[in-house]
């Protein structure tokens, strides 16, 4: 629902905090929606706004662009993260698996090598932990 106020694309870049020539791509890939003015300049409506957000967070996901766009063509992108959580829970369940099969090699290690590992894993491991903490405010 349009509240009636339009930003042009610097506008639209400083408030959703993107750049311009992101904002640019984005249009040429039919992501974004502008109108044209007399005077041949861009304009988006307020759900621009939102629009970029859900693009910039589904990124953060690792969704595609051509995955999102397909996702904001059905009008109905929660229906879609669903389906990507269950995607992304199934491939955290192959990931315990696989550790799984290295606990017996890990067993053979000195405790310096099983602290490198943990180090290593808990690089990667953090940004999930604090993903997931969305889900749960």
């Amino acid at each position: 629902m349009s509240l009636g106020i339009e930003y042009r694309i610097g506008e639209l870049a400083e408030i959703a905090q993107v750049s311009k020539r992101t904002i640019d791509y984005y249009t040429k890939l039919g992501l974004l929606e502008a109108k044209r003015s007399e005077s041949n300049y861009r304009y988006y409506s307020t759900e621009a706004i939102e629009t970029l957000r859900f693009i910039e967070h589904c990124k953060k996901m690792r969704i595609s662009l051509e995955e999102i766009k397909n996702l904001l063509r059905t009008n109905n992108p929660k229906n879609c993260i669903f389906e990507q959580i269950q995607v992304i829970s199934n491939q955290i369940i192959e990931l315990e698996a696989k550790l799984a099969q290295l606990v017996p090699v890990i067993s053979d290690m000195n405790d310096g090598e099983k602290n490198a590992l943990v180090d290593s894993l808990s690089h990667h491991t953090f940004p999930l932990f604090q993903t997931l903490k969305h889900f749960v405010k």
